[in-house]
Protein backbone atom coordinates (compact mmCIF):
# COMPACT_ATOMS: atom_id res chain seq x y z
CA UNK A 1 0.00 0.00 0.00
CA UNK A 2 1.31 3.56 -0.70
CA UNK A 3 0.40 6.65 0.90
CA UNK A 4 0.93 10.23 -1.03
CA UNK A 5 1.54 12.70 1.47
CA UNK A 6 -1.97 13.96 2.01
CA UNK A 7 -2.93 10.67 3.39
CA UNK A 8 0.37 10.03 5.62
CA UNK A 9 -1.21 11.07 8.47
CA UNK A 10 -3.12 7.52 8.52
CA UNK A 11 -0.49 6.07 11.03
CA UNK A 12 -1.64 8.04 14.64
CA UNK A 13 1.48 8.56 16.18
CA UNK A 14 1.77 9.62 20.13
CA UNK A 15 4.63 11.46 21.92
CA UNK A 16 4.36 11.12 25.79
CA UNK A 17 6.70 12.97 28.10
CA UNK A 18 6.08 12.56 31.78
CA UNK A 19 5.88 15.79 33.59
CA UNK A 20 8.54 16.58 36.20
CA UNK A 21 7.88 15.35 39.61
CA UNK A 22 9.73 18.42 41.48
CA UNK A 23 8.46 22.23 41.21
CA UNK A 24 11.96 22.72 39.84
CA UNK A 25 12.29 23.33 36.45
CA UNK A 26 13.34 19.96 35.37
CA UNK A 27 12.03 19.24 31.77
CA UNK A 28 10.37 15.68 32.36
CA UNK A 29 11.70 12.28 32.98
CA UNK A 30 12.59 9.85 30.51
CA UNK A 31 10.22 7.08 30.70
CA UNK A 32 11.32 3.24 32.03
CA UNK A 33 9.06 1.09 31.10
CA UNK A 34 9.27 -0.42 27.86
CA UNK A 35 5.92 -2.41 26.96
CA UNK A 36 2.11 -1.14 26.55
CA UNK A 37 -0.29 -3.30 24.95
CA UNK A 38 -2.26 -1.37 22.74
CA UNK A 39 -2.27 2.64 22.26
CA UNK A 40 -4.77 4.06 24.40
CA UNK A 41 -6.76 0.68 24.07
CA UNK A 42 -6.50 0.17 20.64
CA UNK A 43 -5.27 -3.49 19.94
CA UNK A 44 -3.67 -2.61 16.30
CA UNK A 45 -0.74 -0.77 17.77
CA UNK A 46 2.12 -1.37 20.32
CA UNK A 47 3.65 1.54 22.07
CA UNK A 48 7.19 2.16 21.99
CA UNK A 49 9.09 4.73 23.96
CA UNK A 50 11.81 5.98 22.34
CA UNK A 51 14.03 8.80 24.75
CA UNK A 52 10.87 11.06 26.03
CA UNK A 53 8.98 10.33 22.44
CA UNK A 54 6.03 7.90 22.97
CA UNK A 55 5.48 6.28 19.66
CA UNK A 56 2.20 4.10 18.64
CA UNK A 57 3.55 1.84 15.81
CA UNK A 58 0.84 -0.14 14.20
CA UNK A 59 0.76 -3.80 14.49
CA UNK A 60 0.33 -4.09 10.77
CA UNK A 61 4.16 -3.26 9.85
CA UNK A 62 4.70 -7.10 11.59
CA UNK A 63 4.38 -10.26 9.90
CA UNK A 64 1.13 -11.84 11.47
CA UNK A 65 2.42 -13.59 15.14
CA UNK A 66 5.76 -12.98 15.01
CA UNK A 67 7.80 -9.54 15.15
CA UNK A 68 9.70 -9.74 11.66
CA UNK A 69 8.76 -6.66 9.78
CA UNK A 70 6.90 -6.47 6.47
CA UNK A 71 9.45 -4.46 4.87
CA UNK A 72 7.72 -2.31 2.68
CA UNK A 73 5.58 -1.32 5.56
CA UNK A 74 8.24 -0.46 7.57
CA UNK A 75 9.86 1.47 5.21
CA UNK A 76 6.30 3.44 4.79
CA UNK A 77 5.89 3.78 8.68
CA UNK A 78 9.65 5.31 8.64
CA UNK A 79 8.68 7.72 5.64
CA UNK A 80 5.80 9.10 8.05
CA UNK A 81 8.24 9.21 11.09
CA UNK A 82 10.15 11.67 9.02
CA UNK A 83 7.67 13.32 7.66
CA UNK A 84 6.23 14.04 11.29
CA UNK A 85 9.31 14.48 13.46
CA UNK A 86 11.77 15.75 10.89
CA UNK A 87 14.52 16.13 13.96
CA UNK A 88 14.85 11.85 14.01
CA UNK A 89 18.16 11.00 12.30
CA UNK A 90 17.90 7.83 10.26
CA UNK A 91 19.42 5.94 12.92
CA UNK A 92 16.52 6.49 15.30
CA UNK A 93 14.11 5.80 12.74
CA UNK A 94 16.44 2.34 12.46
CA UNK A 95 16.24 2.54 16.49
CA UNK A 96 12.37 3.03 16.64
CA UNK A 97 11.91 -0.29 14.58
CA UNK A 98 13.66 -2.02 16.42
CA UNK A 99 13.05 -1.32 19.96
CA UNK A 100 9.10 -1.71 18.33
CA UNK A 101 10.35 -5.20 17.48
CA UNK A 102 11.57 -5.91 21.10
CA UNK A 103 8.05 -4.95 22.05
CA UNK A 104 6.49 -6.51 20.19
CA UNK A 105 8.39 -10.11 20.65
CA UNK A 106 7.69 -9.23 24.43
CA UNK A 107 3.80 -8.88 24.00
CA UNK A 108 4.09 -11.93 21.70
CA UNK A 109 5.64 -13.84 24.58
CA UNK A 110 3.10 -12.58 26.94
CA UNK A 111 0.36 -13.16 24.62
CA UNK A 112 1.31 -16.79 23.85
CA UNK A 113 1.36 -17.91 27.81
CA UNK A 114 3.80 -20.26 29.70
CA UNK A 115 2.75 -23.10 27.90
CA UNK A 116 3.27 -21.61 23.86
CA UNK A 117 6.50 -20.03 25.21
CA UNK A 118 7.45 -23.44 26.39
CA UNK A 119 6.06 -24.93 22.99
CA UNK A 120 8.85 -22.12 21.30
CA UNK A 121 11.58 -23.24 23.56
CA UNK A 122 10.94 -26.89 22.28
CA UNK A 123 10.83 -26.25 18.95
CA UNK A 124 14.50 -24.39 19.32
CA UNK A 125 15.46 -27.48 20.96
CA UNK A 126 16.11 -25.94 24.10
CA UNK A 127 14.62 -28.94 26.64
CA UNK A 128 15.67 -28.44 29.92
CA UNK A 129 14.67 -24.74 29.81
CA UNK A 130 11.37 -25.65 28.26
CA UNK A 131 10.78 -28.48 30.77
CA UNK A 132 11.83 -26.06 33.73
CA UNK A 133 8.76 -23.72 32.22
CA UNK A 134 6.25 -26.15 32.78
CA UNK A 135 6.72 -27.58 35.48
CA UNK A 136 6.39 -24.25 37.10
CA UNK A 137 3.28 -23.89 34.85
CA UNK A 138 2.14 -27.19 35.92
CA UNK A 139 2.73 -26.53 39.51
CA UNK A 140 0.17 -24.27 38.86
CA UNK A 141 -2.08 -25.80 36.49
CA UNK A 142 -1.86 -29.47 37.14
CA UNK A 143 -5.53 -30.05 34.97
CA UNK A 144 -3.65 -28.74 31.68
CA UNK A 145 -3.82 -31.58 28.92
CA UNK A 146 -1.71 -29.65 26.58
CA UNK A 147 0.93 -28.92 29.14
CA UNK A 148 1.28 -32.65 30.51
CA UNK A 149 1.51 -33.53 26.19
CA UNK A 150 4.20 -31.30 26.08
CA UNK A 151 6.29 -32.47 29.00
CA UNK A 152 5.61 -35.96 27.57
CA UNK A 153 7.40 -34.66 24.61
CA UNK A 154 9.71 -33.00 25.80
CA UNK A 155 11.11 -36.20 27.94
CA UNK A 156 10.99 -38.56 24.77
CA UNK A 157 13.48 -36.24 23.26
CA UNK A 158 15.39 -36.00 26.43
CA UNK A 159 15.29 -39.72 26.40
CA UNK A 160 13.09 -40.27 29.34
CA UNK A 161 10.17 -42.35 27.79
CA UNK A 162 8.77 -43.76 30.78
CA UNK A 163 8.17 -40.48 32.35
CA UNK A 164 7.20 -39.20 29.11
CA UNK A 165 4.31 -42.02 28.92
CA UNK A 166 3.30 -40.45 32.40
CA UNK A 167 2.86 -37.11 31.21
CA UNK A 168 0.71 -38.58 28.28
CA UNK A 169 -1.64 -40.63 30.69
CA UNK A 170 -1.64 -37.40 32.37
CA UNK A 171 -2.79 -35.41 29.80
CA UNK A 172 -5.42 -38.03 28.41
CA UNK A 173 -6.66 -38.15 32.25
CA UNK A 174 -7.22 -34.42 32.13
CA UNK A 175 -8.62 -34.44 28.74
CA UNK A 176 -12.29 -33.84 28.32
CA UNK A 177 -11.14 -35.24 24.48
CA UNK A 178 -8.67 -38.30 25.09
CA UNK A 179 -9.48 -39.50 21.73
CA UNK A 180 -7.40 -36.26 20.58
CA UNK A 181 -4.48 -37.09 22.57
CA UNK A 182 -4.43 -40.42 21.87
CA UNK A 183 -3.95 -39.24 18.14
CA UNK A 184 -1.05 -36.62 18.93
CA UNK A 185 0.88 -40.04 20.75
CA UNK A 186 3.06 -41.62 18.60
Amino acid sequence: MKWSSAILPSFPIAIGIRPGRDSGGSGGEILSERIEVGSKGNPNFIEVRHGKMLISVPRSIFRSGTSSLRREEAEEFKEVLASRYPWLSHRAREVVLEEAQQTMESILEMERGAVGNARKLFEEGRYARALGLLEGYLAEHPKDPDAWYLKGEIHFKLGKREEGFGDFARARGHSGKSEEVKRKGR
